[in-house]
């Protein structure tokens, strides 16, 4: 049986973004044992690095309860990596903010030799090549996102 070029390509880009998707598994794991937080409380300090959020926006996008997301804030609030905030309209809601000169100085350094490998991965790429690679990784985001909304209606 002979396997077109693009069948061919889309398996092995198929197989790549699964081995990539361990891997950052993996990576978040080693990561959060590095900081000394769980990889939950990772995930949500990297939810917050796009910006402050209520409680139930930050439970939402990180797939867990209202009540897990209170556990999540209470240990990263003691922990000094973020800062809960009342809403003076609604005193039910609160907004969680990351506390970024902490990050900066426990978080970042662990990730700093990933961001400079990566950089290093990229260097041999045109700007052109760049630009594919953005626009391919924003689509892949795209399908994560409507594919996990899709799962967790059903």
């Amino acid at each position: 049986m002979v396997v077109s070029r693009r069948a061919d390509l889309m398996a092995r880009l198929l197989d790549a973004l699964r081995r990539n998707g361990a891997w950052s598994v993996s990576m978040s794991q080693a990561a959060a044992e590095r900081i000394g937080v769980n990889t939950t409380d990772l995930h949500c300090l990297n939810l917050l690095s796009d910006g402050p959020m209520t409680a139930g926006e930050m439970a939402r996008r990180a797939g867990i309860t209202t009540a897990s997301v209170t556990g999540v804030i209470d240990r990263l609030e003691a922990a000094g990596y973020v800062r809960r905030e009342r809403d003076d309209s609604d005193r039910r809601k609160v907004t969680v903010t990351l506390q970024v000169q902490r990050a900066a100085q426990d978080v970042a350094p662990v990730f700093r030799p990933f961001v400079q490998a990566w950089r290093g991965a990229m260097d041999d790429y045109t700007d052109e090549q760049l630009e594919l690679i953005a626009t391919f990784l924003s689509r892949t985001q795209e399908v994560f996102q409507s594919e996990v909304a899709r799962m967790r209606a059903e």
